[in-house]
This record gives C-alpha cells, sequence and structure tokens, in this order.
C-alpha cells in the first residue's frame, strides 16, 4: 500500500501540476509582469537610506515568525522587513501549509535595496538587476519574499505549485518557482486578499 501511494504522490508531481509549473515558469516576461505590477500600484524601489522611513511609516512591518512561518537564520536583521499585504500573504499560506502538513514555511529573502541588490549581483549570477527596467528585482519594492523548497516533500511541492498558481491566476500574486536557487519567488499584489 505505501508503494501505491509513494507512486501517486510522483505521477502527481511530475504529471499533474504542469499547469501550474508552466504558470510559475521563470522567464524575462515573467519578471517583465512584475515590475509592470510594481508601477502599477506605484511600488517605489527602496534605497538603504530609506528603509528606516519606510519602517517608521509601516509601509515596511517585520517579517512574520510564527503561524506557520519561520525565518532562514542566515536573512540579515535588517532585510527581514516587507510590505503589509505581503505579511498577510505568508501568515495566510504559512498557517494553511501548517495546518496542512504540521510544518512551517521559510522564508530565505524579502525586501533588498538597489544597494544590496547590486553586492548580491557580483556573487549570484541568478539575481535579478538592480538596474531600473523590465528586469530590475521586484525584491527592491519590499512586496517580494523567496520561500525555500529545500526540505519540501513532492506532496508539499504539488500543493504549493497548486496554490501559487491559483492565486497568481486571480492577479493577486506574480510567483516564480526557481530551481537554481530552490525557491517560490512570490511578489504579492497590493490588492491581495486570503481567498481560502
Amino acid at each position: 500500500m505505501r508503494i501505491i501511494y509513494v507512486l501517486i504522490l510522483l505521477v502527481a508531481t511530475f504529471v499533474e501540476p504542469a499547469n501550474a509549473i508552466n504558470i510559475l515558469q521563470g522567464s524575462p516576461e515573467a519578471l517583465a509582469r512584475q515590475n509592470k505590477l510594481a508601477d502599477l500600484e506605484r511600488l517605489p524601489r527602496i534605497r538603504e537610506k530609506q528603509i528606516r522611513a519606510f519602517q517608521r511609516s509601516e509601509l515596511l512591518v517585520p517579517l512574520p515568525n510564527e503561524q506557520g512561518v519561520t525565518i532562514d537564520y542566515r536573512l540579515s536583521t535588517k532585510y527581514r522587513w516587507c510590505r503589509p499585504k505581503t505579511k498577510d500573504f505568508l501568515i495566510d499560506i504559512g498557517s494553511d501549509f501548517y495546518r496542512e502538513f504540521g510544518k512551517k514555511i521559510q522564508v530565505n529573502s524579502a525586501i533588498r535595496t538597489v544597494e544590496y541588490q547590486a553586492r548580491l549581483i557580483k556573487r549570484n549570477g541568478n539575481a535579478a538587476s538592480n538596474k531600473p527596467g523590465p528586469r530590475e528585482s521586484s525584491h527592491l519594492t519590499g512586496a517580494t519574499i523567496d520561500i525555500a523548497k529545500r526540505g519540501m516533500s513532492p506532496e508539499q511541492l504539488v500543493w504549493m505549485r497548486d496554490r501559487l498558481a491559483n492565486l497568481e491566476r486571480r492577479g493577486l500574486i506574480e510567483a516564480t518557482e526557481e530551481f537554481q536557487q530552490p525557491v517560490f519567488h512570490v511578489m504579492v499584489s497590493m490588492k491581495y486578499q486570503n481567498i481560502y
């Protein structure tokens, strides 16, 4: 019986979520959509000297570290901030994931400043640009987080792909499944609301 269950999970991992995988596929067009969304929602790209002002005005709020969400210990406390709607999304998806699997999701990355992104580009060839344009990193807005895939079971990956694809189809997020860096890269729209 256990063998049959494992086979079903493997088939579901590689066959069933094809639509979700296609929707979550990274591309220059996906990055351009994220930047278009940032521009439509008038989200500025944040510089180091602006972080404190964004925090004081609560345009940036602390990442949740409870309710099904944990933060990668390597992420500097300076960058453990995000937009309020992004925090709402993390609490919702983290709580749902925890209820389903008894395990927390992990946030590996959140706000990045223009200057931080410039440093990251030098050591990570997969990092998006810090220069204005369609290839600019959406992390610079504070609306984007990376959720770790490492440690997720095939069943958990299918669940996450389906949930993210559904939210993207509804225009509430822009998400990409990354493979070079094993994360789900998720930009949350300012019109996000929990639909589950």
